[in-house]
């Protein structure tokens, strides 16, 4: 996330779960400087208002008319006369619409709400949201309910296997914006000697990294039979307020594949999930750079 001007994505569909992403919008604007917000609305191609039955400045004028209708909704949870607001209306498929605008803005992060797989539509809502989070190029927030009113606890999972740089300096953001706490954990599932003693290692290091930053910092090592499920559980037991993950954008493998212990996260956290991409083609054991 670009720490000097914060400027976020948040894309609506008037939904209960875009009221939530402009929620969690509102509280990262509110603890940021320079911050810039971009509102969209994604309408699908095959909409009526494309069709040949509207000329141009018929169109147009539908066009202004949902803008409006767009800034009236979004005004309801952001405060336009704090920050500079954008909303935008385009022609387009939901997730390439996102991406694109994403890139084209060179945009901070994307926020937005997500469903639980309940039923079929559902489920649809919920691929799209993995699918921006496993092909954006900037950090995904993705939330299932309302925030909490104030975002003190940040939870961040540690592994050996994965580059982590670009989630802990995230975190180290994220706690100075909110005064917040930083809570890291390693869960493991094989009790080997070299295992453990690099995740102590890496724990060590990203502790004194966090602590140089005057953040309040505390980690776990725990010994677990499920990963995902010592994680959640983790999370629950420090009533954290979001947690932040790593995503691969991997080249042999199909462009929306997302791990397995990702996706469950962003499915099964009651939290916010804020998914980082890192961007190092070759990732390697953790290593952070002086501060």
């Amino acid at each position: 996330m670009d720490t000097t001007t914060r400027h976020l994505l948040i894309p609506v569909d008037y939904s209960e779960k875009s009221v939530y992403g402009l929620q969690m919008a509102a509280k990262m604007l509110n603890n940021a400087d320079n911050s810039e917000v971009t509102i969209l609305n994604v309408i699908k191609g095959v909409d009526p208002i494309w069709s040949e039955s509207f000329n141009e400045e018929e169109r147009n004028s539908l066009i202004d008319k949902i803008k409006k209708h767009l800034e009236n909704f979004a005004k309801k949870h952001i405060d336009f006369s704090k920050y500079k607001v954008n909303c935008i209306i385009k022609k387009g498929r939901l997730c390439e619409t996102i991406l694109q605008t994403a890139e084209e803005l060179n945009i901070s992060a994307i926020v937005m709400g997500t469903s639980t797989a309940d039923n079929i539509k559902k489920r649809i809502i919920g691929t799209n949201a993995l699918r921006v989070v496993s092909e954006a190029k900037c950090p995904v927030i993705t939330l299932k309910q309302e925030p909490k009113t104030e975002v003190k606890r940040i939870i961040v999972p540690l592994d050996v296997t994965k580059e982590t740089t670009e989630k802990v300096k995230n975190a180290v953001q994220l706690a100075k914006d909110f005064n917040a706490e930083i809570f890291i954990v390693s869960a493991y599932t094989i009790s080997d000697d070299a295992i453990i003693g690099k995740l102590e290692s890496q724990q060590k290091i990203v502790v004194d990294y966090i602590k140089k930053h005057d953040i309040n910092v505390s980690a776990s090592l725990l010994k677990v039979s499920d990963r995902v499920d010592g994680v959640l559980n983790y999370i629950e037991e420090k009533q954290g307020d979001i947690v932040l993950i790593t995503t691969h954008q991997q080249l042999e493998i199909i462009s929306s594949f997302l791990g397995s212990f990702a996706q469950d996260i962003i499915k099964n956290a009651k939290i916010p999930v804020m998914s980082i991409v890192p961007k190092l083609k070759h990732y390697v054991v953790f290593k952070l750079p002086a501060s």
